[in-house]
């Protein structure tokens, strides 16, 4: 039995697709950047690319690093080549955190292969939902650099 159809807040806006995923953000919060990939997937090394490679152009876009928050339990299976790809991208120079929400045993199972075989480079953990999964990026959110005083 798999997880219950999910329901896109209101305050969700679309920022973009791949072939296989959408992308969406909270209104006020462009740099969470919320993956939904579609129902089934058999992420491989040529899905993880095509997905890498959006979120970390959507991060330049932004001009600075972003969380990415991912529905796992849409997913099917994520092979080794997948696990090493998103792992590799998710760099501080682009991402500041990363949520694996799990919805499912599989989903439990592919967010517990992915953080115990890849060692992701920014902090990442996995909940059981979308509100708990945002309200932690929220917190762990970089503070703007305060502006430094003038020498005189």
């Amino acid at each position: 039995m798999g997880a219950p159809p999910l329901v896109v807040p209101a305050d969700w806006e679309s920022v973009g697709s791949t072939s296989n995923t959408e992308y969406k953000t909270k209104v006020g919060a462009r740099d969470i950047l919320i993956v939904l990939p579609h129902a089934g997937l058999r992420d491989d090394g040529r899905s993880a690319r095509e997905n890498a490679d959006f979120q970390i152009q959507y991060s330049e876009a932004q001009g600075r690093p972003c969380a990415v928050i991912v529905l796992l339990g849409s997913l099917m299976s994520q092979d080794a080549e997948a696990r090493r790809i998103y792992a590799a991208s998710m760099v501080p120079a682009h991402f500041f955190a990363a949520s694996l929400v799990v919805t499912s045993a599989i989903s439990r199972a592919i967010g517990s292969f992915f953080l115990g075989l890849s060692r992701p480079h920014v902090p990442t953990k996995m909940w059981p939902d979308f509100t708990t999964a945002i309200a932690w990026a929220e917190s762990v959110r970089p503070r703007p650099a305060s502006p430094q005083p003038e020498a005189s």
